[in-house]
């Protein structure tokens, strides 16, 4: 699972079920990565939720020795409204740099439907494209981020699944609760105690890197997320979050700060 995605589908699990958060309210998480034992990367995420719209961002790089070998970062947002039980997004854009490639992506939306109007570099150096029938009424991640948290808000669960296009890929995305576990303490995290567990799987279905095996790419990753409430007045938060990565192998993100609601946490671990 790409890093992009992945750190999206963390926040596609924003609201666990029987914690009756509100539905409204804005946030700030800072996360910490490791894999193997070692720290990979570094990831913000945020979150504004109105009784209309929604506004996310994400960023995220690499990090410690495994930054310096594989150097990735990137920063996404959108900005959309909610019209009945669908998101709308208006504008997507992000930017950023994969193993020393600048990176670009601007998506506006026309009655509904993505019209990439910025791609760099262009698909056709290192991918298949994705058709554009195959496009039709589909959201960017983050979009579809914002309209999981307020479905679940009104379902109390976090079961459910979308179809995401990000310029490149074709993808979707699935997540289903598990049950309430109690998190261990941990020197990486500044969150302990009940969270809702929620596992969650992405499949690239389109897009696909043109020198790379197809069917190891359309392999479902899988993930798992664990969630609680930390702020008043805001949405629940991932504490922690497990994925899979082709190039960091898993990935463990620990929750190490957070903004937002009522009050502030800001005890950063390393």
């Amino acid at each position: 699972m790409n890093i992009q995605n992945a750190a999206t589908i963390a926040l596609l699990l924003l609201l666990p079920a029987r914690l009756h958060a509100a539905d409204t309210g804005s946030f700030t998480a800072d996360y910490t990565g490791y894999s193997h034992g070692l720290t990979v990367l570094k990831l913000t995420g945020s979150l504004t939720l109105t009784p209309g719209g929604y506004a996310a961002h994400v960023t995220f790089h690499t990090a410690g020795f495994i930054g310096f070998v594989v150097h990735s970062d990137n920063d996404s947002q959108v900005q959309g409204v909610f019209q009945g039980s669908q998101a709308a997004p208006s504008l997507f854009v992000g930017s950023g740099n994969l193993r020393g490639t600048k990176r670009a992506t601007r998506i506006e939306y026309k009655n509904g439907n993505p019209v990439v109007t910025l791609l760099t570099p262009p698909n056709e150096r290192e991918r298949t494209l994705v058709a554009p029938q195959d496009t039709l009424h589909t959201i960017d991640t983050l979009s579809a981020a914002a309209l999981l948290v307020r479905t679940v808000a009104a379902t109390g669960h976090c079961d459910g699944s979308t179809t995401t296009f990000d310029g490149r890929r074709l993808s979707v995305l699935t997540s289903h609760t598990t049950g309430e576990v109690t998190l261990p303490q941990t020197d990486r995290s500044i969150f302990a105690g009940q969270a809702l567990r929620c596992d969650f799987d992405g499949q690239q279905t389109g897009g696909f890197v043109t020198n790379e095996n197809e069917d190891s790419l359309r392999k479902p990753r899988h993930g798992t997320a664990w969630l609680a409430p930390i702020l008043p007045n805001a949405p629940p938060v991932p504490v922690r979050v497990i994925f899979d990565n082709k190039i960091l192998g898993e990935v463990t993100l620990y929750l190490t700060a957070i903004h937002g609601g009522d009050a502030e946490t800001s005890t950063a671990r390393k």
